[in-house]
């Protein structure tokens, strides 16, 4: 019988093998497997090129484009290319070039275009969280704006002799100012955000209503209002400290929240002027239209970014520091109890507090209200440590601060970062912090 050449080859190797290493052969030697360099070897072990290649994967429909590229969305436990990839091959280094050729000369490169899909993620959420910088900037600055024309109204005399006309007419006035700077721009910005629809689902992109209904968890309100109201105390301590600092320069910050009631009607309308309709409006808008607002991009990130608010819109060096804490401790009551009243009530403690102290120091003596101040706030501090214990053991599931929302592809530090270098935000910082200066040198530099 006359002998033929084998020119079978072997069905271990890969595709890939086939058409590249195929070794001249003679009548009495069998084809030879491909050489060690020829296999593709990772740590020892003959590796399949095409084995990372997931049941799901769609073959492009046009070889040689991107177009119909990727993997079916509705096969959901299939992996990524990449994370197939990383796992089987590579350790955890990145797939920059490797792959089996497909429908020709195209090139299997799906980490490529999966590492494309995730950059323009990331590129999307940094611009809809820089239009949210830009959104709350813009409220600020329509704040001051009002604020300016506000303060204008006291050179009408019969307006200026209501506000200098004791407690109860600087608190009416103080009324009028916290509708006009405070309520007014949110409201309007809300109304706005509004208007703009998501693409996807034709819905609103922003959710600025606020939801004022009656806090589910009532035994979560009062820790959270025994914790905050501590952490507020706590914070008035830094602030005194920071006061005190400026003082030792000869440098006064410019603010004196000490009012002086003489009368039953007077401390009635201190009250209602200080601790019930701010608070009421302020965490309307900084809590329920800002945080509301930005809490899809993560809540974390809406907490520091509406606390920063907070304190950049009091617009001096005595509250700046002071609002910021309190509006963090502010913001996770809100978030933590999903009940806008936890931060309200919190709010108007803090500002009662103050109101007390007042009347102290008008009715009794500068001694009698700091002792009951220092008294009061050991309380808090002690009934604060003990509702922290409780509330960690009772809720110590609580996720508020793991909730990350739509920004997914971008850290914290990120996300605040694009929301204040956004450049109406950046207006906004700089035009308050040139009134704090102004108020810090107009103090400084008048004599009594």
């Amino acid at each position: 019988m006359e002998n033929k050449p084998d020119n079978t080859f072997n069905q271990n190797t890969s595709p890939v093998q086939s058409s590249i290493a195929r070794p001249e052969q003679s009548n009495s030697q069998p084809c030879t497997q491909a050489t060690p360099l020829q296999q593709p070897v990772y740590k020892g072990q003959y590796v399949n090129p095409g084995s990372y290649r997931p049941a799901s994967y769609t073959p492009p429909q046009n070889p040689g484009t991107s177009q119909g590229y990727g993997y079916r969305q509705s096969q959901a436990p299939a992996q990524s290319p990449g994370a197939i990839y990383n796992t089987a091959h590579n350790g955890s280094a990145p797939q920059y070039h490797y792959g089996t050729p497909l429908g020709g000369s195209f090139i299997d490169n799906r980490y490529y275009y999966e590492q494309q899909q995730r950059l323009v993620r990331r590129r999307n959420e940094e611009k809809k969280i820089r239009f949210m910088g830009n959104a709350v900037g813009l409220m600020l600055i329509a704040s001051l704006v009002f604020a300016s024309i506000f303060s204008m109204l006291l050179f009408i005399p019969a307006v200026y002799n209501i506000y200098i006309s004791g407690v109860s007419g600087m608190s009416v006035v103080n009324m009028f100012y916290s509708v006009a700077v405070v309520l007014l721009p949110f409201f309007c910005g809300g109304l706005i955000l509004k208007k703009f629809n998501d693409t996807a689902t034709g819905k609103p992109r922003f959710n600025t209503a606020v939801d004022f209904s009656a806090p589910r968890d009532p035994v979560k309100v009062v820790l959270l209002v025994l914790i905050c109201f501590g952490g507020c105390i706590l914070a008035n301590y830094i602030t005194s400290l920071f006061v005190w600092v400026f003082s030792l320069f000869d440098i006064s910050t410019g603010y004196d929240s000490t009012q002086y009631p003489t009368g039953v009607l007077d401390i009635i309308i201190m009250c209602l002027g200080t601790a019930v309709l701010p608070p009421l409006i302020e965490e309307y808008a900084l809590r329920g239209v800002a945080m509301n607002s930005l809490k899809k991009y993560g809540n974390g990130f809406a907490i520091v970014c509406s606390a920063f608010a907070f304190g950049i819109f009091h617009g001096n060096f005595t509250q700046i520091p002071f609002a910021f804490v309190c509006g963090l401790f502010f913001g996770y009551a809100v978030m933590a109890s999903g009940s806008i009243w936890t931060g309200i009530i919190v709010h108007a403690l803090n500002n009662l507090l103050s109101c007390i102290i007042s009347v102290l120091y008008q009715y009794f003596d500068t001694d009698v209200g700091n002792c009951f101040y220092y008294i009061a706030s050991a309380a808090a501090i002690i009934l604060a440590i003990g509702a922290a214990v409780i509330y960690f053991n009772r809720y110590k599931n609580d996720n508020t601060l793991k909730i990350h929302g739509e920004a997914t592809e971008l850290p914290l530090k990120t996300k605040i970062s694009k929301f204040l270098s956004a450049p109406a935000m950046v207006t906004a910082i700089v035009a308050y912090l040139l009134q704090a200066i102004s108020l810090l040198v107009m103090s400084s530099t008048t004599t009594y």
